[in-house]
């Protein structure tokens, strides 16, 4: 594991005060990240605001920001959008490099940094709540690890807003029995890494949202924030089956209410149903909301599907859009999607030893 120097452990924790708004932490409890290296050890970097993370059981202490930037204690916001665009079309996939981790053979979720476009966010599926940022080539920058978290199937990972920053969102919602009784989103605030590749230890606080379903138990791939930090869960209709299977039906959308506390267990409402896949096509592995909130991409195993709102609509407006196939990246066994940072197109990744990174830009 390569060690930071100490000079390089400063810069990182200022730039992580800087792009999360101040060096203290918010009465929601500690944010930040804890960076290994350096002869002073590991040091804790204060994020500020909205994240109330305590550390190991994600509970908040006095206030702190619920689902969505809105906060017991009144504080809100949301990550900015702006010099985002959308693809009026798409270039041919293109593979950027492969997936370098040999312990990263299970990816289940892809989400570009907003801080650092040139940088995904990955992780394996099933009880494994640690991140890995990857550049395009594959190559690790850090190691993520929730302090203390636990987990029981981590399907999908996305990017949004959380009162004034950026957070990273994991959705604990697979399910291929469609028999667990409750579900969860765990939240962090999104940190720079080193800019030059190498294994760094990153320890980070979080907040666990626990949820359940207002109809009964369904197996989820797909996560989604809007970019007014609303959380959606998208179904996987593939009961008792796991992988690159068929699906017996069209995946549905739920919302997450704003609201939702660390303290208490959401309900999650059913606000859509998808008109893809067709029962007997691939089913749904991934999904990601456009940072702009124009549109989302439904990822299958075997094509990408965009949602695109009408014009001055948000991106609920998007769910009962027809789909376009946009892109069909040669891929074993797609489990990942998100848009690039800026909205200009978007990256694939999935499971498998050294799986490919593909990168579909806009058509020139």
């Amino acid at each position: 594991m390569r060690r930071l120097s100490a000079s390089l452990v400063l810069s990182l924790l200022a730039s992580v005060a800087s792009a999360c708004g101040g060096g203290s932490p918010g009465t929601g409890g500690r944010a930040g990240a804890t960076t290994s290296g350096g002869g002073a050890g590991g040091t804790t970097a204060g994020a500020g605001g909205g994240v109330a993370g305590a550390a190991g059981q994600g509970q908040s202490s006095t206030g702190g920001a619920g689902a969505g930037g809105n906060a017991t204690t009144g504080t809100g916001g949301g990550a900015s959008s702006a010099g985002c665009g959308r693809c009026a079309g798409y270039a041919a996939p293109a593979q950027t490099g492969t997936v370098g981790p040999s312990e990263l053979n299970a990816l289940s979720g892809v989400a570009v940094s907003r801080l650092q476009p040139d940088i995904v966010l990955t992780h394996n599926d099933h009880d494994r709540p640690v991140v890995y940022a990857l550049d395009l080539q594959g190559r690790e920058h850090a190691r993520i690890t929730l302090d203390g978290a636990t987990a029981t199937d981590i399907e999908d990972i996305a990017l949004g807003p959380c009162g004034a920053q950026t957070c990273v969102y994991l959705g604990d919602v697979g399910d291929n029995s469609a028999q667990r009784s409750e579900y969860a989103v765990l939240r962090f605030a999104l940190p720079m890494v080193p800019a030059s590749a190498g294994q760094a230890a990153m320890t980070v606080p979080f907040e666990r949202f626990r949820f359940t379903y207002e109809d009964g138990s369904h197996n989820a791939e797909g996560l989604m924030v809007g970019a007014d930090g609303v959380v959606y869960v998208v179904t996987k209709l593939a009961p008792s089956s796991g992988g690159r299977v068929a699906a017996t039906g069209p995946s549905s959308v739920y919302r997450l209410p704003p609201s939702m506390t660390t303290s208490s267990v959401a309900r999650a409402t059913k606000i859509a149903t998808l008109t893809v896949p067709a029962s007997g096509e691939l089913a749904a592995s991934a999904a990601a909301a456009h940072p702009c909130g124009t549109s989302f991409l439904l990822r299958t195993y075997d094509r990408v599907y965009e949602f695109v709102s009408p014009a001055g609509m948000g991106l609920e407006a998007a769910f009962a859009a027809a789909p376009k196939v946009v892109a069909m990246p040669d891929e074993t066994q797609s489990e990942g999607i998100d848009y690039r940072a800026d909205g200009r197109g978007f990256v694939t990744s999935g499971e498998g030893t050294a799986a490919p990174i593909v990168q579909t830009a806009c058509a020139p």
